[in-house]
């Protein structure tokens, strides 16, 4: 599929993870060409992390007595309705009861919560959040380590070129870590969407050919900063916080090798990026060529004034 191709409903369907290798592979080559539908595509998934920060731990509650009594009111048995015919079976009124359930419980569970309840919610979502960005880590490294001709973006044979892109792309500085002493090196990285917003990965390779990737995203203020692990089939995740940034390291890995790397990651991100010397100053290609063409031992005539007559 050509990215001119790509429609509106592939895109809202890639932000829900619902597209298959090779037509996200073609939506994420024709949004890293595309600014505007990048932007639009994160816009979709902060509306689409909203609505489940907004509703579901709501939709998770216990219904109450008064989504009980809804509830047996629309199924016609309270008194006097037994007996009649079954009204609630027909389509557009078991539209119309579901609509007012998923309403009512909302509402209900909302009122209903404690002082506790509502001060633990944030925390809730804010892990949930980040258990998803951890996923979307472990599904990024799966998809773009089976391949090699697509696995990064860019290359990392200029590293700073390859940092001041990615955090560009994410409105934050970001940059890949040094990972040599664990006998890991950097080939480059890639812009990725993620739940958070705007993501990075970065990707490693060591001399078994073994690769390992850093997803990098924006997190919720608050998030917990400790370190998460997670399995996925053969892929183990390591995730965390860090100052205004989640990190996700994954690999096919144990975890006790993944461990190893992450602490590496971890006391790397701490010290921050490595200062890099400034270039010496070259002087101008004229001034140069004077100076080789001057003799030895005679003041070059200045540029404001002139020469005596001898």
């Amino acid at each position: 599929m050509n990215a001119h191709r790509v429609t509106e409903d592939e895109l809202h369907a890639y932000v829900d993870g619902q597209l298959d290798g090779n037509r996200r592979l073609a939506v994420e080559r024709w949004l890293a060409d595309d600014p505007d539908a990048a932007r639009r595509a994160d816009d979709y998934r902060l509306q689409s992390a909203l609505l489940h920060d907004l509703f579901d731990t709501v939709l998770r509650e216990p219904p109450s007595d008064a989504v009980h009594d809804l509830t047996d009111r629309l199924k016609g048995r309270i008194a006097l309705n037994d007996n009649r015919p079954a009204w609630h079976a027909r389509p557009l009124v078991r539209f119309a009861a579901a609509v007012m359930l998923v309403v009512a419980g909302a509402a209900g569970g909302w009122l209903g919560r404690g002082e506790e309840q509502r001060a633990a919610a944030p925390i809730a979502q804010q892990r949930q959040t980040l258990a998803t960005f951890a996923e979307e880590a472990t599904e990024a490294h799966r998809f773009y380590t089976s391949d090699e001709r697509f696995q990064v973006e860019l290359g990392a044979d200029n590293q700073d070129e390859l940092n001041g892109w990615l955090s560009k792309r994410m409105g934050r500085d970001v940059f890949g870590p040094d990972l040599g002493r664990v006998g890991f090196r950097l080939i480059g990285g890639r812009s990725l969407p993620t739940d958070l917003g705007a993501g990075a990965q970065y990707m490693y390779v060591n001399d078994a050919d073994k690769r390992i990737t850093l997803f990098v995203g924006a997190p919720q203020a608050g998030n917990p900063s400790k370190f998460s692990f997670t399995q996925n089939g053969d892929v183990s995740t390591f995730y965390w916080v860090e100052g205004p940034l989640a990190y996700a390291l994954a690999g096919r890995l144990s975890k006790e090798e993944l461990l190893k790397i992450a602490e590496a990651v971890y006391a790397d991100v701490k010290a921050g990026p490595p200062r890099r010397d400034p270039p010496p100053e070259k002087q101008p290609q004229q001034q140069q060529q004077q100076q080789q063409e001057q003799p030895a031992g005679v003041q070059p005539i200045s540029d404001t004034q002139k020469a005596k007559d001898s």
